[in-house]
């Protein structure tokens, strides 16, 4: 049994109040590190067995944190481009043109606007066309109508934008896709909700694999943790090396994971970027910052969490 530092009877309360309280625990650290540290060499294989799984479990949670970031900036990407084009009523002259500008850009949700005249409108169908026909040759009239090209705020503004331009006299019709601007949004609100509820499962499974192995430790340790209750060892001045000892095993994991998780999203990024290039990836310095703090935290929360969990049992007989 490891031998209790001096001054264990002021140790029974490791959160004691006042300065001696204060005193007291601080001497106590460094025998908490020091077992915590000892716990996972003594049981080295039990302790690489935890690493290994937690590592896994954090590899999982972190690509599923990398997905869910990548598809949300990239929706975000495809929301900030769709637009409100509204067309216009033939017969309008520059008074009528520029009262209705006024009215468009007062529409809550508007960020910017933009007039396209009935020449730009057909040039640019032309230009779509590959210059293959010369449409000024087929028709006697241009028949596309001049518009403005409004752009929101959020995509989530659209259909109110286009209800209140829609209803403006000058207007002829407005749209903005409907359909393929509620599915985008539908899949980005799917995409964050997937990403949280994944990460809570996975978060769930990871300390069922924590509580497990750290419980073997526990029971492996039973008998001397008993003899420290009976020579006045309180509760937390037992459970504290567990918890030193949890808060590295995730603390490790979560390390280990952050080097293969970044490492994969490099290669594949670099891979995705050569063959698309156009796709808004995430860079790796930003993955391995996000990535970085989020992982190690929850490795830690899990793996005192899973040790406080373990060893309840062995002090509340």
């Amino acid at each position: 049994m490891p031998a209790v530092p001096e001054g264990d009877t002021v140790l029974r309360d490791p959160r004691g109040r006042g300065s001696r309280g204060r005193r007291a625990f601080a001497r106590g650290v460094p025998y908490f590190i020091r077992e915590g540290v000892d716990g996972i060499c003594r049981n080295a294989l039990m302790s690489v067995a935890a690493m290994t799984v937690m590592a896994v479990t954090l590899v999982a949670l972190g690509a599923a944190l990398v997905l869910a970031q990548t598809l949300d900036q990239i929706a975000r990407g495809v929301e900030q481009k769709t637009q409100v084009i509204v067309y216009l009523r033939e017969g309008l002259d520059l008074d009528d043109l520029g009262a209705l500008r006024a009215r468009l850009t007062v529409i809550p949700g508007v960020a910017a606007l933009a007039f396209v005249s009935k020449d730009q409108a057909l040039a640019g169908f032309q230009q779509s066309l590959g210059g293959k026909v010369n449409l000024r040759d087929l028709l006697s009239h241009n028949p596309l109508p001049a518009s403005f090209v409004l752009t929101a705020d959020r995509a989530a503004d659209l259909q109110a934008i286009t209800a209140a331009a829609s209803a403006l006299p000058e207007v002829e019709h407005a749209t903005y896709g409907a359909n393929a601007v509620d599915r985008l949004l539908m899949v980005t609100r799917a995409v964050r909700w997937g990403g949280v509820a994944l990460s809570a499962g996975l978060a769930l499974v990871a300390v069922i694999i924590v509580v497990s192995t750290i419980r073997l430790t526990v029971y492996a340790r039973r008998t001397e943790i008993e003899v420290m209750r009976l020579v006045g060892g309180t509760a937390w001045f037992i459970r504290w090396p567990f918890v030193v000892e949890g808060a590295l095993t995730g603390a490790a994991s979560a390390g280990l994971a952050l080097l293969v998780v970044v490492g994969g999203y490099t290669w594949l990024a670099t891979e995705t970027h050569a063959a698309f290039p156009l796709v808004p990836l995430l860079r790796p310095g930003e993955v391995a910052m996000m990535l970085a703090w989020k992982l190690m935290l929850w490795g830690i929360a899990i793996g005192v969490g899973g040790s406080l969990l373990a060893v309840r049992r062995y002090l509340f007989m």
